[in-house]
């Protein structure tokens, strides 16, 4: 299947600059840009790909094909930024003539994002480290969530379970873009391009959308507004200069071969300095609202309010 254009997807382990480059692309005129728009397909066939489980793809694909259409139908060119999809670029190469962008980002700043977020924040309760995990209780996140957090198999599975969320989001980072690059090594290498988030300027944008035939008119100050606008900085994340001895031990035993090969430092000592400096920043910029001083009375007024609900409760209205 032909399109006038290709359809293009924005991959990586997420927490990597997709969200960004879908709001850059929501500027182009001839871009009709999407992230994550279908979380249950995507997350459920990127589950399938990594436990390697035999499944037929056409109803993955029939709903991709539906999603591009429609895109066309008002836009020249389709665009999606999806961590999801990283694992089914055959697929989605093969009957879309798709393209694909793989973004990569410090494992540091990954790491510190999804444990925030609660990324295996609870162990996993497997029989057969053997078999693909079955279903696992992410509460509150939303279902399709267990789909998305992939764990490993077979033995390392045990020592995986027991480590702290740093770690075992540290061997994601790690096993995710390894395994995103194994399927995109099978590609064509005229399909895809690689860019480390930290290098993306306005220039390398450019270059990436002639890759992609577009012809990008958005411009360098729109870009670089959203470049610095940084939606999740504000967040109180617990950041390197915060994590125990075991915590830094499993992160950089997990991610030290694949950073080195990316050119990104992994020390945590190294970091340390750089990450008590951007939240320095973050809270000088606002990002980051300063604790508030004085004493908390939010626990009294709520003992009192339990105390009145219960004396009326108790009177009677005889």
């Amino acid at each position: 299947m032909t399109f006038a254009n290709s359809p293009v997807y924005a991959i990586g382990t997420g927490r990597c600059g997709t969200l960004f480059l879908y709001h850059v692309m929501e500027r182009e005129p001839d871009v009709a840009s999407s992230h994550e728009r279908n979380p249950e397909n995507e997350a459920f066939h990127r589950y399938c790909k990594w436990h390697r489980l035999p499944i037929d793809d056409e109803g993955f694909l029939a709903t991709k094909e539906l999603e591009i259409r429609a895109d066309l139908d008002r836009r020249a060119y389709s665009f999606e930024a999806s961590p999801y999809l990283a694992l089914s670029v055959r697929e989605l190469h093969e009957r879309f003539g798709a393209k694909f962008l793989f973004l990569i980002r410090c494992p540091d700043g990954v790491v510190t994002s999804f444990v925030h977020k609660g990324f295996y924040g609870k162990p996993y309760s497997v029989g057969n480290p053997d078999l693909a995990a079955g279903y696992q209780d992410q509460s509150p996140a939303q279902f399709f969530t267990f789909f998305a957090r992939v764990s490993p198999h077979g033995e390392f599975f045990r020592t995986w379970n027991d480590m702290t969320p740093v770690g075992k989001v540290a061997w994601f980072w790690r096993a995710y873009n390894e395994r995103t690059l194994e399927a995109l090594e099978q590609l064509p290498p005229d399909s895809y391009r690689l860019a480390r988030i930290e290098d993306l300027d306005y220039q390398k944008y450019r270059e990436l959308a002639g890759f992609l035939g577009i012809d990008a008119k958005v411009t360098q100050a729109d870009f670089d507004a959203l470049r610095t606008s940084r939606p999740h900085a504000f967040w109180r994340k617990r950041t390197v200069d915060q994590w125990t001895a075991r915590e830094i031990s499993e992160y950089e035993g997990q991610v030290a071969e694949l950073a080195k090969r990316f050119d990104y430092r992994y020390r945590v000592a190294q970091l340390v300095d750089e990450a008590r400096a951007e939240k320095a920043e973050s809270v000088r910029l606002g990002r980051i609202p300063l604790a508030k001083s004085g004493p908390r009375f939010w626990r009294a007024r709520r003992a009192t309010a339990r105390w009145l609900r219960g004396l009326a409760t108790s009177v009677d209205g005889s």
